[in-house]
């Protein structure tokens, strides 16, 4: 690199003196000579003595401008390249610069492997441009060199050109000369001038599409000059194919849109987490009294389908909390190795689902499940409702009359599929739920799983928030979702889940039967910092035949079991102030080794779940909890069966 250099010599212009010297130690490092002036007087003295390759001129100088020893430069040593250097940029001085004739203006502080590129490329453009006017023979030589392809034409005619330029765009030189550019290399409807400085000498630059030989088009920028060729004026044209610039900036596009997406989930997901715990501890109350009311009240209490009302209520404001936590926070819920076709079985035997073909009798649905169907890890209640979901979406696009299918199936990818997303190779089960609705329109497709982005009537027909909890629920599960929508309308929805060949397969828990879970006077300690919960827990736990009792922190906990023993403690996972669930399961296990316990929470993510079970908790029960729920977790902690599994309740936390 530095035998290269050895012939080019730089002059530094610039008052600053341990500037000057830093530039003076990176140039000669590479190789090149140098010489230092600090005003323009002695600049020019040394001008008189020797040519310099190249000068690095200081705007602001004690006794001339930059843009004058510029100006001069150019008059009296056309051979030297100009590089301003200035730290107080602006419009007009950037533009007296280029009018000077300048190749570049250079803001400080300028990085070093920009500055001596700079100066590389300033020195070659000189090059080029000294020896184009002087031969044909040495523009040959020094085309060749150059990694922009060069042509040099006559009123649109190609003259000569350079083998940069011929492998862009796929001909030979002989194929090209004589023919009209515009006709054969560029797409005249397509030539825009860039908004860039440029010389006075200079036309342009432009960008443009090239066309190559064999009729693709890719982008292009270009400058066009005039020069002594031959004994006549004719143009000559640096062409850069800038292909790579264009799928950089479309990437750059497309991760800022990324960033911007997730940034806006962030901050719902810092909304949500922050609001759900105080609303499920809210919607506590609305779901449980109305149960116990409920449990006293005679069928034919005068107010018993109001109160059925309130509870339903309840659970519907439980379920969109849970659908904004799985949106903003992913997933978080333990995963099991689980039969989807036995899910979706179940789904269809639900209640969701009946009320569905209540609320659109004439769309039917019908099932197709492979039957010898791979086993994938899944957690069953975002895999449920993920199903539910689509089949929902699909009866409203439906509307009237119609069909949904359900189905699923073993698929194996040799090679990325190229669906609404690109999926990996591998193996898969394969849940579609397709129907023969209007279709999506390609503007809705792109963002139909964008949270809140709906059609739906707000308030009649949901929150919007269906798509993006399957999306969510979808890649929290390491899987893929194509979407096909066709031009004569109806849709198809593919979920592809990762296979779990290793796993053993486990049976979905039956809901629980309040006369088989009852306690048998067992002592309960509930720790929540919530006066409501604490009454709501206490009416529940006296209902289901346990003696309730309660500490409103997680330190009273703490020094309540020292001195009394419990059979089981209910912590909430989140207490303020003071120490969490996790905190005082882990103080309580110091005193009393082996204490039963259970967690419940309006909200946790699965680093609290994760952390629960290494202390050896396994039931976790979500609020708002049913009776039903509490029963089981109770029943199950109390007196677990041989092999007892982390569920209980909705089981999961989020």
């Amino acid at each position: 690199m530095q035998a290269i250099h050895t012939m080019h010599t730089v002059l530094i212009i610039d008052d600053e003196a341990r500037f000057s010297a830093s530039l003076d130690y990176l140039l000669k490092a590479e190789g090149y000579q140098v010489q230092v002036a600090n005003c323009g007087e002695a600049a020019f003295a040394l001008l008189q003595q020797q040519t310099f390759s190249v000068a690095l001129i200081d705007i602001n100088l004690p006794d001339f401008s930059g843009n004058l020893i510029a100006a001069r430069i150019r008059e009296e040593h056309p051979g030297t390249a100009i590089i301003i250097l200035t730290g107080n940029a602006t419009i007009d001085n950037a533009v007296e610069s280029l009018r000077q004739g300048v190749y570049d203006y250079l803001r400080k502080p300028c990085a070093p492997e920009r500055l001596l590129r700079t100066v590389a490329r300033s020195i070659q453009h000189k090059q080029l441009t000294r020896d184009l006017h002087n031969s044909e023979k040495r523009f040959r030589q020094l085309a060749q060199a150059t990694w922009e392809g060069i042509i040099i034409y006559d009123q649109g005619e190609l003259l000569q050109t350079n083998p940069q330029l011929c492998k862009m765009f796929g001909y030979t030189e002989t194929e090209l000369l004589g023919k009209q550019i515009f006709d054969v290399l560029l797409d005249r409807n397509t030539i825009r001038a860039m908004d860039y400085p440029a010389d006075p000498e200079t036309i342009g630059p432009f960008e443009a599409r090239g066309v190559k030989k064999d009729g693709s088009a890719f982008p292009v920028e270009f400058r066009v000059k005039h020069i002594d060729y031959q004994g006549r004026q004719v143009q000559v044209a640096a062409i850069r194919d800038v292909t790579d610039s264009e799928i950089a900036l479309k990437q750059k596009v497309t991760l800022m849109e990324k960033l911007a997406d997730a940034q806006r989930m962030e901050s719902l997901g810092l909304m949500a987490s922050s609001v759900a715990h105080d609303l499920n501890n809210i919607m506590a109350g609305i779901i449980t009294y109305p149960e116990l009311l409920l449990m006293d009240l005679g069928e034919d209490f005068k107010y018993r389908e109001e109160l059925m009302m309130v509870r339903e209520a309840g659970k519907r404001a439980a379920a969109v909390v849970n659908d904004l936590l799985t949106v903003a926070r992913g997933a978080t819920c333990k995963k099991e190795v689980q039969d989807v076709n036995a899910l979706i079985s179940g789904y269809l035997n639900s209640v969701e689902f009946k009320e569905i073909c209540q609320r659109y009798p004439e769309v039917k649905v019908a099932s197709y499940l492979e039957g010898k169907l791979q086993n994938i890890s899944c957690s069953v209640m975002h895999l449920s409702k993920s199903i539910m979901n689509l089949v929902n979406n699909a009866a409203e696009a439906i509307q009237t009359k119609g069909q949904i299918t359900l189905s699923t199936k073993n698929v194996r990818l040799t090679a990325p599929h190229q669906g609404y997303e690109t999926i990996d190779p591998g193996e898969y089960v394969m849940i579609s739920v397709e129907d023969d609705g209007p279709g999506i329109s390609p503007l809705d497709i792109q963002q139909i799983f964008s949270p809140f982005y709906s059609k739906k009537v707000m308030g009649r027909s949901g929150t919007g928030l269906g798509l993006a909890v399957v999306w969510n629920t979808v890649h929290d599960h390491g899987g893929f979702i194509d979407v096909v929508s066709g031009n004569g309308g109806g849709s198809m929805f593919a979920l592809y889940f990762p296979v779990n060949k290793f796993g053993a397969c486990k049976p979905a828990l039956q809901s629980p039967i309040i006369n088989q879970y009852q306690g048998n006077g067992e002592r309960v300690l509930v720790v929540d910092d919530q006066k409501s919960q604490r009454e709501i827990a206490s009416r529940l736990l006296a209902r289901l035949g346990y003696q309730p009792l309660t500490v409103t922190s997680g330190e009273e906990a703490v020094e309540y079991v020292k001195k009394t023993p419990v059979d089981l403690v209910i912590l909430d996972m989140l207490m303020d102030p003071g120490i969490n669930g996790c905190e005082t399961y882990e103080q309580i296990l110091r005193h009393v080794p082996g204490q039963k316990a259970i967690i419940t929470s309006g909200y946790s993510n699965a680093d609290d779940i994760n952390r629960a079970m290494d202390l050896g908790i396994s039931q976790f029960v979500k609020k708002p909890y049913s009776l039903h729920e509490l029963a089981q977790a109770l029943k199950m902690e109390i007196n677990p069966p041989p092999s007892p599994a982390f569920s209980g309740g909705s089981g999961c936390g989020q």
